[in-house]
Parts: C-alpha cells; structure tokens; sequence
C-alpha cells in the first residue's frame, strides 16, 4: 500500500478529518478505490472485498457526509483527487534571485520570512473544502506541514516536512489536543509535565523567559518546565552553565524599507502562479510544491523549523 499524505483546510471539520485519515480503514478504502478507478463499483463488492468488525456501510455513509467518498446510481467512488509528486516544482529565475537577496538576513528574519510571511501568503486565503491526498516520492520535493499551538500571550510554531514527526512543543500540543497517541520521542517531555493544560503551561514559560532574559539563571532550583525546554532543545547551557533560547523568540518583526520591497515584489510574481488556476485542489497542492522549492532555495540542508511567538 503506497504511503499517502493528506492535506486539507483547518476548519471546523479539521478534527473529523484527522481521526478519519488517521484511521487504518480509510487508508484501505483509498487504496482499494484506487485499484480500481476505471470500474462501477457497488456496495456489495466493497463488503466482500474489505473484510472488518466495522460497519462498513455506516464507515463508508460517514465518508459520503465529509465528501470524501461519491455515491451515485448505487455505485462509490472517491471524490478526492490523489497527486504524484514526481518532479521539481520550477520558478522564474527572478524569484530566486529575490529570495538570494535576503538569504544574509538573520535567522529570526528568515525564519518569520518562512514561518509566517510565505505561509500566510500561500494558505491563508485557502479556506474552503480542499482535501487531497499526494503519495511519497523520492523524485519531488517533501511537501510541508505547519503546527502552531498557544495563546495569545505565546505560540509555538512548527513547519515540518510530511514524513516526520518533530520534537517540539507545537506537536506536543497538537497531539494532547486530538488526544491521539503520542509517539516514543515525545516520552521524555511526557514523562516531565505529562498532559499539562497548555495555558497553565505558557504561564510557566513565560517565567523561565523572563528569567533567562535576566540572566538569572545559574539558579539550582529545579523547575520541571525549564527543564521541558532543556529536554527539547529550545533552551541550552554555554560553557559557563548560563542559560540561553536556542529557539528564535519572535516579537513584532520589523522589516527594513529594501526587505519590504523585495517582499511585495515577491508577492507579486508568486500570485502569478497560481492566478489562473480554479479547481482548488490542484491550487493548494501547487502551492505547497512552491513552498517546498522556495524553502529548498532559502534555507538549504535544513527541513525543518520551530519558533515561538511572542
């Protein structure tokens, strides 16, 4: 069975969805479709075919209601398209040379530059019924996801490519909240603060930020959500036992008159892309093959971000 990323838009239904992809009977379902996309298709067939201690049908009627599974005349079909990311998305050379041109920028720049600004651009306006599967290729570039968990006081943002799992708060969270098993790497944080409410969580942190930004840190108090950051590699000790965040603090970023810009010529030829482009599947799916180029491009050998936002 080819192993299939799914990607849809985070709305009300968004909960639904991820207990329905992350259900191995639905990855069964898409496969058996697939196999057999030229033929009618009839729920007895389905039955004989797809053997489980589930109702099938009900399974197959709740498929229907979230559109990802057609009926019609008594015959089932899949409603979502499925994409090959088979090769290398290709921009103008004139995007690449702006994105060139800010490469010398900090890394709390690039990673805002990345985090929030390229991603709001691309996604933001893309709320509606999307949903799409792609399949894993060793050709195209890995397709991105991004995971953002806090308040209003603090967030952790993750963006991460579709085959792993990072380390990091804002999967943590993410995971506790759909109240889905967590994977081993996350045992040693569990094992610390365990299913902490987040908002009594970001209090805590918000301490050991202030502390660390007193430099008041050689204190040998033990404090377990210190430690939390110790253990995910957002806080660090230098060789003098003093603390620091090794995770970009982002606050309000102010941007210089030359990056902004190089930031609305940016978007400008980017929403050129995909102007013309209706079906919004087909739409999203470029757009993330674009972000995958662009991050490939802007910030090479790394596949992976985190930050939290202030």
């Amino acid at each position: 069975m080819e192993n299939i990323t799914y990607y849809y838009a985070q709305t009300n239904q968004s909960e639904p969805l991820d207990k329905i992809v992350s259900d191995p009977l639905f990855k069964e379902v898409v496969a058996y479709f697939t196999e057999r996309q030229d033929q009618e298709i009839i729920l007895r067939q389905i039955k004989a075919d797809i053997p489980t201690n589930s109702n099938l049908e009900l399974y197959l009627d709740k498929l229907i209601k979230y559109n990802l599974i057609e009926r019609k005349n008594r015959r089932y079909s899949l409603s979502f398209p499925i994409y090959a990311n088979e090769s290398r998305q290709i921009l103008p050379e004139s995007l690449i040379e702006l994105l060139e041109g800010m490469k010398q920028e900090s890394k709390r720049t690039n990673y805002f530059l990345f985090g929030e600004w390229l991603w709001s651009l691309l996604f933001d306006e893309e709320q509606g019924d999307y949903f799409f599967g792609v399949k894993d290729s060793s050709n195209g570039l890995p397709l991105f996801q991004r995971r953002e968990e806090g308040n209003d006081a603090l967030r952790f943002v993750s963006i991460f490519t579709a085959q792993q799992v990072p380390f990091d708060l804002a999967n943590y969270f993410n995971l506790l909240s759909k109240r889905q098993a967590l994977p081993q790497i996350f045992e040693p944080l569990q094992n610390l603060v365990g299913d902490v409410d987040l908002n009594y969580f970001i209090q805590q942190i918000q301490k050991v930020i202030r502390t660390v930004n007193r430099n008041k840190t050689r204190e040998r108090k033990v404090n377990i959500f210190q430690e939390a950051l110790l253990v995910t590699g957002d806080l660090m000790r230098d060789e003098e036992n003093q603390l620091y965040f090794a995770v970009p603090l982002l606050e309000d970023q102010v941007l210089s008159g030359e990056m902004k810009v190089r930031l609305d010529q940016m978007k400008a030829e980017l929403s050129s892309l995909w102007a013309n482009i209706t079906d919004e599947n087909q739409r999203v799916f470029l757009k993330h093959q674009i972000y995958s180029t662009l991050f490939e491009n802007g910030l090479p050998k790394q596949h992976y971000i985190h930050y939290f936002k202030l």
